[in-house]
């Protein structure tokens, strides 16, 4: 693209974002960072109401026969689903004209990424609209603040961000300014209770979810007390009576995966019944959610000063379905936050609507947009929202 053709484009962007801001426009939105194809179409017909959420589509590439996500298998899924599941969405919402396209830059699978990110950047081109490269964790943060169109859940805010992916607990000042306040050292909540659900013959394509229906069909609370000793799993508290890393604001979620495999040696899986599976079950998700309850409390009582005016507390993320995750935090932060904030029921796990948000916020609150010349990102602190190049102004 020569210099003249990139300014000309530039400059019809800018014109059609100052056009949009004037009027109701329409979202194109696509998330592709993991195996879940999504495209949702966004009405912001005001500023001063909550969107309309038009459609909002999602193809899961099925990713149980071999045990987890194969890169190259998503890269394929989301270069054959894509171009169908954009025009299937477009088709439902009457082919309404685009006038800002929101897709996932990172962080994720490069290859994943890249099947929404040049499909964007093609649309983009050939509708002569902007795009805006949305980070997908932010998208999970701001995902509570759609519904009320950001006037309940305000900043300053605490968020959990809990996922297959990412275990992160972020103080968030603005749409843009973030900080991590906690973070995983190795697996993220999600990834951990897949794991160890796997282990004691949970199946299916999102295992942690199957866990907690195959738990609540009727566990809601146990007496150790009367528990068999095949029954009865240790599982740690990572960091909590480490007289040197009590303190240390982070999560760790490796080790449930460690004891749960030396218990299954000890004691066999084929030996166990059901009522058996579903006691360990309910042990293994209470410790994961026990260890994010801990270490919230430390970073409470670490940053004191910086969270007294935050009023919010937002989970947010895939784990943030979890109904006995929601009620732990609502019951042990009652006296630090005024509100708890969550994403609908069908809107915790990745969704193209977050995206969609989220670039929104981006376009109204800051006048971001993408520049065409932008490659995926794999590894993006939310700190670092503004860091990589290619915002526009």
């Amino acid at each position: 693209m020569s210099l003249i053709t990139k300014l000309t484009f530039r400059n019809r962007l800018l014109h059609s974002s100052h056009t949009v801001k004037k009027r109701g426009y329409k979202v194109l939105a696509i998330e592709t960072s993991c195996d879940d194809t999504c495209v949702s179409i966004i009405d912001r017909f005001s500023k001063d109401e909550p969107p309309n959420l038009l459609v909002n589509l999602k193809d899961t590439l099925n990713s149980a026969e071999t045990g987890g996500i194969i890169p190259t298998k998503a890269h394929l899924h989301h270069q054959l689903k894509i171009g169908p599941l954009t025009k299937k969405a477009l088709d439902i919402s009457n082919n309404p004209k685009i006038d800002l396209i929101c897709v996932t830059r990172g962080p994720g699978m490069p290859g994943s990424l890249s099947g929404g990110l040049d499909f964007a950047k093609g649309l983009s081109v050939a509708w002569n609209v902007p795009y805006v490269g949305v980070h997908h964790m932010l998208g999970h943060l701001l995902m509570p603040r759609m519904k009320n169109n950001g006037n309940l859940v305000k900043f300053p805010l605490l968020s959990l961000l809990a996922s297959g992916g990412h275990t992160t607990l972020v103080y968030s000042s603005s749409v843009t300014e973030h900080e991590i306040l906690c973070d995983s050292l190795d697996i993220a909540v999600g990834d951990s209770l897949d794991k160890c659900g796997r282990e004691i013959g949970i199946q299916g394509n999102m295992i942690a979810k199957e866990m907690e229906s195959f738990i609540n069909s009727s566990v809601n609370e146990i007496d150790e007390s009367i528990l068999t000793e095949n029954q009865k799993v240790t599982l740690p508290n990572p960091l909590k009576n480490k007289p040197k890393r009590m303190d240390t604001q982070a999560f760790s979620f490796a080790p449930f995966l460690t004891a749960v495999r030396n218990h299954l040696i000890k004691y066999p899986l084929v030996n166990y019944s059901e009522e058996d599976r579903r006691v360990l079950a309910f042990q293994i998700q209470e410790a994961n959610f026990v260890h994010i309850i801990t270490r919230v409390k430390t970073v409470i009582q670490l940053n004191e000063n910086k969270l007294k005016n935050v009023e919010s507390f937002v989970c947010s993320g895939g784990v943030s379905a979890n109904k006995r995750l929601r009620h732990l935090l609502e019951v042990e932060f009652t006296d630090n936050f005024k509100q708890f904030h969550y994403p609908d029921l069908d809107l915790c796990s990745d969704n193209a609507a977050m995206i969609g948000w989220a670039g929104i916020e981006l376009f109204e609150s800051a006048a971001l947009t993408t520049d065409l010349e932008v490659t995926p990102i794999r590894k993006w602190p939310l700190s670092e929202l503004l860091l990589p190049s290619g915002w526009k102004r």
